[in-house]
């Protein structure tokens, strides 16, 4: 890629001092974009709480449906204990006296207690139900609450982040222009044309006789060009700007 005309030595010096400086700016701006579609796309909705908030409906749930169980179990035996008390009576009154009677209300008896010891067990396990499915309600909603505190905490920040990016990036948009216009205009087209096929480093810093763009060792006559600080001068395998500070 060959530079077209070139300034005036002194102005040469400045303004490729003045291209690293805004490639610097450039490079924060794509940094600073990157980080504010970031905080942005985290704006809004959090799945994670709104399947805490689900998850919570379904155990809400669980524990009315546990619940009318237990008052269910419950009710039944409670009926079944007042079937039981009139026979009761009745076989341990005395007051009657037949053999084949009394042997009725007898097997009545047992039966109505075998039922009401089933009825009991399942009232029990019915309970144990009830219990559990108000723990897990609970901690369900418990864990809606932390998650809602957490998602209300980061919102805020990443509003404020959200502030402060907007606010740096229309700063560096502003300040960019202003770097732009002291560059000598075929100078910046060369620059944004590198720029953009080499992910925005447009300019290379030379150290160690290297270009730190592409790390490769630079031949001495493209070494003694560049620190002369009197030419334009490219990187002769990655076709950087070379940068001699």
């Amino acid at each position: 890629m060959a530079a077209g005309p070139l300034p005036s030595r002194g102005t040469l010096m400045t303004s490729i001092a003045e291209l690293y400086a805004l490639q610097e700016t450039d490079l924060e701006l794509v940094s600073d974009r990157a980080s504010l579609e970031d905080v942005q796309s985290r704006l809004g909705d959090s799945d994670e709480l709104e399947a805490a908030k689900a998850e919570a409906d379904e155990h809400d749930a669980a524990q009315r449906v546990a619940e009318k169980q237990f008052k269910e179990q419950e009710f039944e035996a409670d009926e079944l204990r007042k079937k039981i008390e009139p026979v009761e009576q009745k076989l341990y009154t005395g007051r009657i006296t037949n053999p084949k009677e009394l042997a009725d209300l007898q097997r009545e008896l047992e039966s109505l207690k075998r039922r009401l010891s089933e009825l009991e067990d399942t009232a029990l396990e019915a309970m144990d139900a009830q219990e559990q499915a108000q723990q897990a309600a609970a901690q369900a909603q418990q864990d809606v609450q932390s998650l809602d505190a957490s998602y209300l905490a980061e919102q805020e920040e990443l509003r404020q982040q959200q502030a402060n990016l907007e606010s740096n990036i229309a700063a560096l948009e502003g300040q960019r222009a202003e770097q732009a216009e002291q560059i000598d205009a075929e100078m910046l087209q060369l620059y944004e044309q590198i720029s953009a096929i080499r992910q925005g480093r447009a300019v290379a810093k030379v150290q160690g006789g290297a270009c730190q763009g592409c790390r490769i060792s630079l031949p001495q006559n493209v070494l003694q060009r560049a620190r002369s600080r009197g030419n334009l001068v490219q990187c002769s395998s990655c076709e950087r700007i070379l940068y001699v500070s």
